[in-house]
C-alpha cells in the first residue's frame, strides 16, 4: 500500500456532569484505543472527529475533503424520534441527542461530498446507517418483546458475550472473511428492526438479528456490522480493517 489514507472515525460524547470525581465537569468526547489502533495497525492514519456543535458544523466539508474515508464507531443508543418512535419508557437506554445528530449530519454531508469513498460502521455506527436511509431499530430487545434470550447479546450485567453469525456468499463480508459460520462478540441490547430499503442483509445471527448490511447497488467499498471486530485479534477482524484501510488508500 503505497499511499497511507486518512481516516476519519467518531468519537462519542458525554454531557457536562456537576463534581465529576475523574474528570472536570464540562462535556467532552472520547474514543476507545481500539478503535484508531485498529485502523492504525492495518496502515492507516485514524483522525478522531469531535462532536461539533452545531453551530460549527460549517467545518464538516472541509474536513470531510481532507478524508479518505469515514468510520463510525460505537456507543451510546439513538435518540428514538430520530427514527420516527416515541420512546418506550421500559427501553434500558442511554442517548445522546448531539451526537445522534451531528453523526447523521455528518453522514449526509459525506454522502454528498465523498459518495464514491469507502465507510466501515461498527454497532452504532451499523445502526445509523440504518436511520441514515430511513430505517428503524429496535429500541431495547426486552422492552420490545424480542426473543434473544438463547443467544444473548448481551448479558444482564452488560457485559459482552459471543456468538456465532451466518454471513451470505456472495457479499463483501463474505470476499472479506470467508462464507459460512463466524464466531462474532456481543454488547447490544439495540438493533435494526425495519431495514432501510437501499440495504440488504449479509449476516444473521441465530435468532434473527441483523449483524451485517451492505448496499444493495454498491457505488462504493461500503461494510456494516453489529458486532465489534476493533475488540477481537483474530484472523477475520484483522482482515475487515485490511480491507478497509486497503479500499481507502485506493481513492
Amino acid at each position: 500500500m503505497k499511499n497511507i489514507p486518512i481516516i476519519g472515525v467518531t468519537a462519542s460524547w458525554t454531557p457536562s456532569v456537576e463534581n465529576r470525581p475523574v474528570f472536570p465537569d464540562g462535556s467532552f468526547d472520547y474514543l476507545k484505543n481500539e478503535y484508531t489502533d485498529s485502523v492504525a495497525n492495518a496502515g492507516g492514519l485514524p483522525i478522531i472527529i469531535p462532536n461539533f456543535e452545531r453551530e460549527h458544523w460549517h467545518y464538516l466539508d472541509s474536513l470531510i475533503r481532507r478524508l479518505d474515508g469515514i468510520f463510525f464507531s460505537g456507543g451510546s443508543d439513538f435518540t428514538p424520534d430520530l427514527f420516527g418512535q416515541e420512546a418506550i419508557p421500559k427501553a434500558d437506554c442511554v442517548v445522546r441527542r448531539r451526537r445522534d445528530e451531528f453523526e447523521l449530519e455528518l453522514f449526509r454531508r459525506w454522502d454528498m461530498i465523498r459518495p464514491k469513498s469507502p465507510v466501515l460502521a461498527i454497532c452504532r455506527g451499523h445502526q445509523l446507517l440504518n436511520i441514515r436511509y430511513g430505517g428503524t431499530l429496535y429500541q431495547d430487545f426486552d422492552a420490545c418483546g424480542i426473543p434473544t434470550i438463547e443467544i444473548g447479546h448481551r448479558t444482564a450485567e452488560k457485559r459482552r458475550t459471543y456468538h456465532e453469525i451466518e454471513i451470505e456468499s456472495g457479499t463483501l463480508l463474505a470476499e472479506i472473511v470467508g462464507k459460512g459460520n463466524l464466531e462474532v462478540n456481543s454488547s447490544h441490547h439495540q438493533a435494526i428492526d425495519r431495514l432501510a430499503e437501499n440495504l440488504k442483509v449479509t449476516a444473521w445471527a441465530e435468532d434473527g438479528i441483523i449483524e451485517a448490511v451492505e448496499e444493495i447497488s454498491p457505488r462504493r467499498w461500503l461494510l456494516s456490522v453489529q458486532w465489534h471486530p476493533e475488540a477481537l485479534n483474530d484472523s477475520a477482524s484483522k482482515a475487515i480493517f485490511n480491507a478497509f484501510v486497503e479500499a481507502c488508500a485506493k481513492g
